[in-house]
């Protein structure tokens, strides 16, 4: 590679070619079009003096492209995460690329049926069960913060119940979904979290608890915890300590907690998950339902930061990572190879 001669024009040399490289040719780049650039895609996952002169001078030669700029570097910083710096083939910077298929979010809403889940939703979020049990449930896609009587707080993720006696003759609950616990220490009363087949025993401590599709995980922010299944009991006592039951077999890691409590601000930190178990949240969590056409792409990972109150960058970077086309019909995300 030659050297450079200033922010806006640079040489490419190899023993086949002298290109010269300058903004006017990407005048014509759609912002999917820029998704696919390699000098734009450098620019966003390793930003340096020159690259960034670069696109600003773009963004200022072409005012009208600045949206595009902007939009398509929110949607290649919310899903790519690139820990080392690829050898760049910089032919294929000038390489006729097709456009991605246009993103079409077509959302269909029926006030008969808005009318039925508000009613559902209302009776869903506070209830006192016949045996004197309180029950506090979220909505799809909402995070929600309570005191319990203890003074303990707990955040419930999207699609989530938690369940305790009315009296509160004893410090216990019982979950359904997932939260995070910061629980109030009172010596010498303990507190009990109980959870599908474990049995959680808390002094004073934060943690967060999900429990889907028959697996349970625990993961420490501070303090200690005892798991326990019929079999067996783990001791978590080290911030990112983890205990995964599954398949009637409790199992201890270590993970990185933000990875499992980024949730709470609604967002998802994710580090190479498969496409399956995206979905599957998307599912879960916020009541999304995914149809794809190509079963192929399940087996393909994620990594990177993912920003869910906002919905349509989430689309254009599914449909650029998927090389797919992704509409969104009400709850329904559909998915089809292009």
């Amino acid at each position: 590679m030659g050297h450079f001669l200033s922010p806006v024009f640079f040489y490419i040399q190899n023993s086949a070619f002298i290109m010269t490289h300058s903004v006017h040719n990407y005048s014509n780049y759609t912002m999917h079009q820029l998704l696919t650039a390699p000098y734009f895609l450098e620019w966003v996952r390793f930003p340096d003096a020159t690259n960034t002169a670069f696109w600003e001078d773009f963004k200022k030669t072409y005012p009208q492209k600045a949206e595009d700029v902007n939009r398509a570097a929110a949607i290649a910083r919310t899903m790519y995460v690139v820990k080392e710096k690829p050898a760049m083939l910089w032919e294929n910077i000038y390489k006729e690329i097709k456009p991605r298929s246009t993103i079409r979010l077509n959302i269909i809403w029926k006030a008969a049926a808005i009318f039925i889940l508000a009613i559902v939703a209302t009776w869903m979020i506070f209830r006192t069960n016949t045996d004197n049990n309180i029950e506090i449930a979220s909505h799809f896609g909402e995070v929600k913060k309570l005191i319990l009587p203890d003074s303990s707080e707990v955040t419930l993720n999207g699609n989530s119940t938690i369940r305790y006696s009315k009296n509160w003759d004893k410090r216990e609950v019982w979950i359904n979904g997932e939260a995070f616990f910061n629980v109030k220490h009172l010596n010498p009363d303990g507190f009990k979290v109980h959870s599908e087949e474990i049995d959680i025993n808390v002094l004073g401590t934060s943690f967060n608890i999900r429990s889907r599709r028959g697996t349970t995980s625990v993961v420490l922010n501070s303090g200690k915890v005892l798991v326990t299944d019929e079999d067996k009991q783990l001791l978590l006592s080290a911030p990112g300590d983890m205990a995964v039951y599954s398949k009637k077999e409790l199992v201890k890691k270590q993970v990185p907690v933000s990875n499992y409590t980024s949730w709470q601000q609604q967002k998802l930190q994710l580090d190479q998950v498969t496409v399956a178990a995206f979905f599957e949240m998307l599912e879960d969590d916020w009541g999304y339902n995914v149809q794809l056409s190509d079963s192929s792409l399940l087996q393909k990972k994620i990594s990177g930061e993912i920003d869910m109150k906002d919905k349509q960058v989430l689309m254009d970077a599914l449909a650029v990572i998927l090389n797919a086309n992704v509409t969104q019909q009400g709850s329904t995300i559909i998915v089809t190879t292009n």
